[in-house]
């Protein structure tokens, strides 16, 4: 299971749909690229079945598999989420579930993909994989991807003076300051490099420095730190850091010198991605 609930807030889940970074096309494209190296595509020309786990509101990892698998099942634990997926579900062949990473209700031998994006980090991550093993077919693929912002302003005249004073966001949020700053979250900073998120099979592929762009706002950037529960915890848990929450953006304004907090943002962003694929025979 998702061992955290961290978007059952459906306010907070909506912001989530419009305030989020979409990944880059070039991520899908390598899942697909790998998969197809040994799995056995229907008379259709596409997979059977693929899994979405933690899959969120469907928009940003889910719907890309749909025109690639007969079938698409996206799964996560938060009812909201789900709810929120099915009023946004763009192809007929996906179904979502609410369930659990390690109890996927899928029959076993019966998937081609196990995709997981953004969620990797919060699961019990020995049962997930013991249970990707059991609904994979041979030659089947688990493909674990995040991202990361690398708080680096593009496309704007003093955009060094504002990449300094976003990173000092990125400084405060992931000290020993804050308490809401999980040993899970540490994972994704860390890009999964953590040895007990490796993926236990033998071939496998890792890809890093995926950066990408986000294009945003100066608002835009407040309300994608304020979908992260451990940043929006840490900033309302008194008022000392709302005072210095709002000095921050204070401070961005005016170093972009504008009081329109509308104004165009873009910052890059690192996606990386795990790939494994289940051997003949298990270890």
């Amino acid at each position: 299971m998702l061992s955290y609930r961290r978007y059952d807030d459906p306010v907070q889940i909506s912001e989530y749909v419009v305030s989020r970074p979409r990944y880059p096309q070039k991520v899908f494209d390598m899942i697909l690229e790998y998969t197809r190296q040994q799995a056995m595509s229907c008379k259709s020309g596409k997979f059977p079945l693929a899994v979405d786990v933690g899959c969120g509101p469907g928009l940003m990892s889910t719907s890309f598999l749909a025109p690639h698998f007969d079938k698409v099942l996206g799964i996560d634990i938060s009812e909201a989420q789900i709810a929120e997926a099915n009023a946004n579900k763009e192809y007929d062949n996906i179904e979502y579930k609410v369930a659990h990473a390690e109890s996927i209700p899928v029959e076993d031998g019966s998937v081609t993909l196990v995709q997981v994006a953004t969620a990797l980090h919060w699961l019990d991550h020995e049962k997930f994989y013991k249970e990707c093993d059991r609904v994979l077919v041979v030659g089947g693929v688990i493909a674990a991807f995040s991202h990361y912002p690398d708080i680096q302003v593009i496309d704007h005249p003093n955009k060094d003076h504002l990449t300094r004073i976003l990173r000092e966001i990125q400084e405060k949020i992931t000290s020993n300051e804050n308490p809401e700053y999980l040993l899970p979250n540490k994972y994704a900073a860390e890009y999964y490099k953590d040895p007990c998120l490796q993926i236990p099979y033998p071939d496998t592929q890792r890809y890093d420095d995926i950066f990408f762009p986000f294009h945003t706002t100066i608002a835009g950037i407040h309300r994608y730190y304020m979908t992260i529960t451990c940043v929006r915890k840490f900033i309302n848990s008194n008022e000392e850091r709302k005072r210095w929450w709002k000095d921050i953006f204070d401070r961005i304004m005016e170093a972009y010198g504008t009081d329109n907090s509308e104004s165009p943002l873009t910052i890059t962003f690192k996606a990386f991605l795990l790939m494994g694929r289940k051997p003949t025979r298990s270890n």
